[in-house]
């Protein structure tokens, strides 16, 4: 089969499209996929570039797909050959082929096209982690969702609307913000010409946010606390922007908030079963930027560290 892999760390040059053995089923619980895409992820982009958790090469990079079922271990009852799924976290997608655990594999709604359906595991598995099992998020709060316009943050602008809660986003553009807003986001800032902690207190009459979910870090991170209400919660998954941040331990305790790191991992497969439904009854939206093939993984990656991306982008490997 034809593969992306890594045999070192550096920049988006170092991914190579080659010929790999076909992977097989070696447990009971393995489902043999043939992809047609792959999503493009941020986290994809700092393992390539020797930032995340380490790799041993030659490595396959990709943590989400979508394709068809080839094979089924003799232990499998959830899927069967045919049924077109899409894979969430640890299977390595940028490949023709997948084997994946039972467990990682799910059936995607029929109004949703292959390549939409490979963007969706992980944004939005992370997206409710965030803010309904470390931000205890509930119908009624308000939200704050940095960096709206990101793959996470516009999940989490469709989650939290969906749910019932006030959502304000930030945000580089007023065009981002405004394609966020036709996604559900109440109320826009922009980071760049305006103070959103200050914005964030006139827009809640003092009062704060409940939680915000935070994927940026650094400073961003570390003043988010002061647009805190009592007792609310900051949520981080990530640190694009910094993974370092110096916390005011005063403007913490103060007001009783907490910082919690979280991830999609946190998500349950019955929550991401309830979030495909969403999907299949029109209540969330995928939102497909860009697609290249899979020989163009390389522009893919350079995209998506251009910081231009709005949504997510994806690897067309089979049509």
């Amino acid at each position: 089969m034809k593969a992306i892999r890594v045999h070192e760390y550096g920049g988006p040059e170092v991914l190579q499209l080659e010929e790999i053995e076909d992977p097989v089923i070696t447990t009971s619980d393995g489902v043999l996929i043939g992809m047609h895409a792959s999503g493009v992820n941020p986290a994809e982009v700092s393992r390539r570039a020797g930032k995340g958790m380490p790799i041993q090469f030659p490595a396959i990079l990709g943590i989400e797909g979508a394709g068809e079922v080839i094979e089924i271990g003799s232990d499998v009852h959830s899927v069967s050959v045919g049924d077109r799924v899409v894979v969430r976290q640890p299977a390595y997608t940028y490949a023709e082929l997948v084997v994946a655990p039972e467990t990682n594999v799910y059936k995607f709604p029929q109004n949703l096209s292959f390549v939409e359906a490979s963007t969706i595991s992980i944004i939005y598995s992370t997206a409710w982690a965030a803010l309904c099992v470390k931000g205890e998020a509930k119908p009624g709060d308000t939200v704050l969702v940095q960096a709206a316009a990101s793959g996470v943050g516009i999940a989490a602008v469709q989650l939290a609307k969906h749910l019932g809660m006030t959502v304000i986003g930030t945000s580089s553009s007023e065009e981002k913000l405004s394609w966020a807003q036709s996604l559900g986001l109440d109320h826009g800032i922009n980071y760049q010409s305006t103070d959103f902690v200050e914005e964030v207190k006139q827009i809640t009459e003092g009062r704060g946010v409940d939680v915000i979910v935070d994927g940026v870090g650094g400073d961003v991170l570390a003043n988010g606390v002061s647009a805190l209400a009592r007792n609310g919660r900051v949520c981080v998954f990530g640190g694009a922007g910094s993974r370092e941040s110096t916390i005011s331990v005063t403007s913490l305790f103060r007001i009783g908030g907490s910082i919690r790191g979280c991830g999609g991992a946190e998500t349950t497969p019955d929550d991401f079963k309830k979030i495909l439904s969403w999907f299949e009854q029109g209540l969330l939206h995928p939102t497909v930027d860009k697609v290249w093939s899979l020989a163009d993984a390389v522009e893919a990656h350079r995209y998506q560290e251009s910081r231009q991306i709005k949504g997510k982008s994806a690897l067309v490997i089979r049509e």
